[in-house]
């Protein structure tokens, strides 16, 4: 359970928290990427589900992994919501 919450962290850390990494994605112009390939590295519940997939090596995991992902920044927004 742990490590399913530990990579949805880090699929969220990627995808839009860590502020060097957003903006190293925009410099390498990640976004410009075709079709699926730009998208990876923004969405996190894309990145989630193909990060669990690539570590876990399990389909229902990383399923988990994304969904947990996507309740961490629903989470986030809610609180960001709350007090700003």
């Amino acid at each position: 359970m742990i490590e399913i919450i530990g990579i949805a962290l880090l699929a969220n850390l990627i995808a839009w928290q860590f502020e060097p990494l957003q903006d190293l994605k925009i410099k390498l112009k990640l976004y410009n990427l075709p079709w699926y390939f730009g998208k990876l590295f923004f969405c996190h519940i894309c990145l989630g589900l193909w990060l669990g997939l690539a570590i876990t090596q399990n389909l229902w995991f990383s399923l988990i992994i994304s969904y947990v992902s996507h309740i961490f920044k629903w989470i986030y927004d809610q609180i960001e919501k709350t007090y700003h």
